[in-house]
């Protein structure tokens, strides 16, 4: 099964940069993306979210992900830390955890996840990693709280990945935050 990865991000109003990112790294280990939300916003929020990005890109091909959330987490100490969500899809199977406010959303199979409490980076006591089993059609949303959860996905459904991307932002996003969605479609 393949996956293929679109994503949207914008600054709050007022700023220039984001402290919101996504990471995609498709490889033989399968694909790996992240929705990251450092605490905050502008110049300081984008450093912490670019040391995550790094944090990410030097993991070893194959790393899982309570490594990754880990490694997030060593390497986010003394900034001022971030919220993420970190998936790994191979084979069908779908593994990730959440951390703080970055939510996801499924649309064909269900995909269950309990919110891991804290912050990556300043305090993390509890680590949930969910794994769930993906048919193909099935499409993952990851997004921020700069996006108001309060959208039926299905109506999304018919669109290709990076227009529902557009689509969700322009209808769905908060003005006052940093905004990011992910869409993730397992191909037909």
């Amino acid at each position: 099964m393949k996956l293929s990865v679109e994503y949207a991000i914008l600054p709050k109003d007022g700023e220039l940069v984001s402290g919101d990112a996504a990471f995609v790294r498709a490889g033989e280990d399968g694909v790996l993306f992240a929705v990251i939300d450092a605490l905050g916003h502008g110049e300081h929020a984008a450093a912490a979210a670019n040391v995550a990005l790094k944090a990410l890109a030097d993991a070893p091909s194959g790393e899982d992900v309570r490594a990754l959330v880990d490694r997030l987490h060593v390497r986010l100490r003394g900034t001022r830390g971030a919220a993420g969500m970190i998936c790994r899809f191979r084979e069908g199977r779908l593994q990730g955890c959440g951390i703080g406010n970055v939510e996801l959303m499924s649309h064909g199979t269900r995909v269950q996840w309990l919110q891991s409490p804290g912050i990556l980076g300043a305090s993390l006591s509890k680590v949930r990693i969910f794994d769930a089993q993906l048919a193909r059609g099935d499409r993952l949303v990851v997004f921020t709280d700069g996006v108001s959860p309060r959208f039926d996905l299905s109506l999304f459904r018919g669109m290709k990945a990076a227009d529902a991307c557009r689509a969700l932002m322009s209808r769905h996003r908060r003005s006052h935050d940093d905004s990011t969605v992910l869409i993730a479609d397992i191909e037909p």
